[in-house]
């Protein structure tokens, strides 16, 4: 059984690492999704789920990227239960913590340290805006590009 998060309806958890290059460059969508979202029955949590990260290097990183979200260390071990490997990704939970979507924010990156010239599709905020407005997700999952979480093993890639 998973541990459970305070209430909200839906909750974004994301997991991140303040050395993270690609977390560091998604901190502007994810600053527009707290205020496109601000109104709804939507929590964003930053997860930071490696072992090596300090509360100082949390704390700076919030507040370099401005982001307004809660941010903790991942105690709770969500990144193994929800089968998280990699930095940033995301997974949106309902009120039973059931996933509605899991992935990436946008396709800006698709292999670490290689990113289109423009975002053509932010997943996250397609996911959001379904599940706000009581639809299914169109694309429930997506594969996230990032820093491999300490400690998980990284995915083969089967293509």
């Amino acid at each position: 059984m998973r541990p459970h998060l305070p209430h909200a309806a839906f909750r974004v958890l994301i997991f991140l690492a303040p050395l993270c290059p690609i977390c560091q460059n998604m901190t502007y969508d994810l600053r527009m999704l707290e205020e496109e979202f601000a109104d709804a029955p939507v929590e964003f949590v930053g997860l930071f789920p490696n072992a090596s990260t300090r509360p100082d290097q949390m704390a700076a990183f919030k507040t370099a990227y401005g982001l307004n979200m809660a941010f903790q260390q991942d105690t709770a071990q969500w990144a193994q239960q929800l089968g998280a490997h990699w930095t940033p990704e995301v997974f949106v939970l309902d009120a039973q913590d059931s996933v509605l979507y899991q992935g990436r924010i946008n396709d800006r990156y698709f292999a670490p340290g290689r990113r289109k010239n423009k975002t053509r599709h932010r997943d996250l905020r397609d996911a959001l805006l379904e599940i706000t407005q009581g639809q299914p997700v169109t694309l429930p999952r997506t594969d996230a590009v990032g820093c491999p979480i300490e400690g998980m093993a990284v995915p083969l890639k089967t293509d």
